[in-house]
């Protein structure tokens, strides 16, 4: 059966070339506004750069097999994410280099033009792109029955706990020359004040508790011992442990599923040799642990709902102890089960399984509650900022209008906003990053003054909303830009020591000199933001992106338990979304969980699911 405009071949010819040519157009446009236009021979339009030609060529023959799709299903599914993509380019490049979306008139009609030129090469992508789990299934199909069948693969067989234990040690030991390097640890982030909170014997809720004690707990044997680093490894060791235990357990699981030896060979060696890994095993940031448990919890969940397993007592158990502590180590993971959780439940059948699993929601929000209530006895800790974290997205949408737009707001307004946020803070507005707006933000007035707080910040909104939009736009644009993101949504992953200056400081010492160079040009130096595709790896938007298209892939197939799968990870970084940066190791918990997302995607669809 022809399509319309297979009857008229020339129509087809014309829409491809006008098409194609709108998108040169559009990317040299939005290339343009970084400033960088110049380095195109032939101005901020490609002119006639051999790129432009690359990109026009391309985009016509991936067109040229779109239009001949007569799958009416794929090409709207593909339609929604290429669209997506385009806005996801020309609005962010507005954001990211222009700091204004909302221009003009003329300026906005020029956009979606934009988005149109460029959604002509991201739609027939998508295209290309969700027919590739089909010929990957078929392709495995025909590689399975050449699946060696060894004395090895018959051992292993028998012994799932010694491939387990395996691939443990061999993700250990990749993982060991770089904390030889930095031994006792990567001393990042958050750590300095959690061992404060330790040393001074006075706790905070602010940052996981459990996190928090682990640590302090390292530290302080080793103060016992007469030597804090020594001491400090412990926690480092335990955390690298707990980290590649995940892993292993990933690649047991993918084994145990009979994927491709290939397949299987290639995640060990992502997990093992993307520096990504060996350089988040080792900081002291709560975001590692919690990745491993949000791995865990997520294969419980797969093993649930795709592979409809019918779990023993140990395995409810499991799923409960990982969803737990994952809580623990990030409160808004507890939000991601509970509101995953209920969608999950409105979709399983039978009513037994609905029972089974609501019971395993349940123990989980309230174990999580329980130890809450049970560390904070504990440790006697106290709950500080509370309210301007909470308030950190609309305390920066305030702090955008008072910057920006401060001579138009009424002077009453004005002085109220300047009653929430300290008024020589506000010159400092960051588009990406709250923490220069919230970290001063006056808590005692938002804590007994919450319901004026939001009538102040609706009042001010439907004055300039366009500034709201925008403010959460660049706030978030870290995770789902696709092109060049700066210094403040990329640079996320370092190797340094930070100084808790007390008297029992730790030191690091480097014993593994080899691979020292190599880590301190990639992390310390921030280089491998520059570096060809491995810098893009290091992105969020990759991985963000790789998840939308696998929840409209599971759409177009009708696949619907993966779908409500990706709820866990979608709903996690929905709740990023609302945090104060667009931070790389705060999604570190989807990164890792890529390998099980791609495997969803090459699985046979489970029973009453298309294959």
């Amino acid at each position: 059966m022809q399509t319309r405009l297979e009857s008229y071949p020339w129509v087809r010819r014309v829409l491809i070339t006008v098409l194609s040519y709108m998108c040169v157009l559009s990317f040299a446009r939005v290339i343009s506004l970084n400033g960088d236009g110049a380095v195109y021979f032939g101005g901020v339009y490609f002119g006639y750069n051999l790129s432009a030609i690359l990109l026009f060529a391309a985009t016509a023959w991936l067109l040229h097999r779109f239009l001949r799709l007569r799958d009416r299903r794929l090409r709207v599914v593909s339609s929604i994410g290429g669209i997506l993509l385009g806005m996801a380019i020309v609005y962010g490049g507005y954001a990211h280099y222009v700091n204004d979306i909302f221009l003009s008139v003329s300026e906005g009609i020029l956009q979606l033009f934009l988005v149109m030129g460029i959604s002509a090469c991201t739609t027939p992508v998508c295209a290309e792109l969700f027919q590739l789990p089909a010929r990957m299934q078929n392709w495995q199909a025909d590689r399975a029955q050449t699946q060696p069948d060894g004395r090895f693969y018959t051992f292993m067989n028998r012994h799932h706990g010694c491939y387990f234990l395996l691939m443990w040690g061999i993700l250990l030991l990749a993982y060991m020359p770089l904390f030889l390097s930095q031994w006792p640890g990567n001393f990042v982030f958050d750590a300095k004040y959690q061992l404060r909170n330790v040393i001074n014997d006075s706790y905070s809720t602010h940052h996981p508790l459990l996190h928090t004690l682990l640590m302090g707990k390292a530290y302080l044997l080793g103060e016992r011992l007469g030597n804090v680093s020594a001491g400090y490894q412990l926690y480092t060791l335990l955390q690298m442990l707990v980290l590649t235990s995940a892993f292993a357990y990933l690649m047991l699981y993918l084994y145990k599923k009979g994927v491709l030896r290939c397949i299987r060979i290639g995640v060990l060696l992502w997990f093992a040799l993307f520096p990504m890994h060996p350089a988040f095993a080792i900081p002291s940031t709560k975001d590692v642990l919690c990745a491993a448990f949000f791995l865990y919890y997520a294969i419980f969940l797969f093993r649930l709902l795709l592979d409809q397993e019918k779990f023993a007592w140990y395995s409810y158990g499991g799923m409960i102890l990982a969803g737990v502590l994952l809580s623990l180590f990030r409160n808004n993971a507890a939000y991601a089960i509970g509101v995953s959780g209920i969608l999950v439940l409105l979709y399983i059948r039978p009513l037994v399984s609905k029972a089974y699993f609501l019971m395993v929601l349940v123990a989980i929000l309230l174990l999580n509650s329980l130890c809450n209530r049970g560390l904070i006895a504990y440790t006697d800790a106290y709950s500080p900022d509370t309210y301007r974290e909470m308030m950190s997205v609309p305390l920066q949408c305030l702090a955008r209008v008072a910057c920006y737009r401060g001579s138009e707001l009424d002077p009453a307004l004005y002085e109220e906003i300047c009653a929430y946020i300290q008024e020589e803070d506000i010159p400092n507005y960051n588009p990406y990053v709250a923490d220069s707006v919230k970290n001063n933000a006056n808590e005692l007035l938002l804590h007994y003054n919450m319901q004026n707080f939001f009538k102040l910040w609706i009042k001010v909104g439907l004055q300039f909303p366009d500034e709201y939009l925008e403010s959460l736009i660049t706030n978030t644009m870290g995770y789902w830009y696709p092109l060049n993101q700066g210094v403040y949504v990329s640079a996320d992953i370092a190797i340094y020591h930070t100084l808790i200056e007390t008297e029992n400081e730790i030191i690091k010492h480097d014993y593994f000199p080899l691979v020292t160079d190599f880590y301190n040009w990639l992390f310390y130096r921030i280089n491998y933001r520059s570096t060809p595709i491995l810098g893009y790896l290091f992105r969020n938007a990759p991985y963000v992106w790789l998840l939308v298209l696998t929840l409209l892939w599971s759409i177009y197939k009708k696949r619907y338990r993966l779908l409500m799968w990706g709820m866990l990870p979608l709903l996690y970084l929905g709740t990023c979304f609302l945090g104060p940066m667009a931070a790389l190791r705060y999604i570190y918990c989807l990164i890792v969980c890529m390998p099980l997302l791609l495997y969803g995607l090459i699985k046979p669809g489970a029973a009453g699911e298309p294959g």
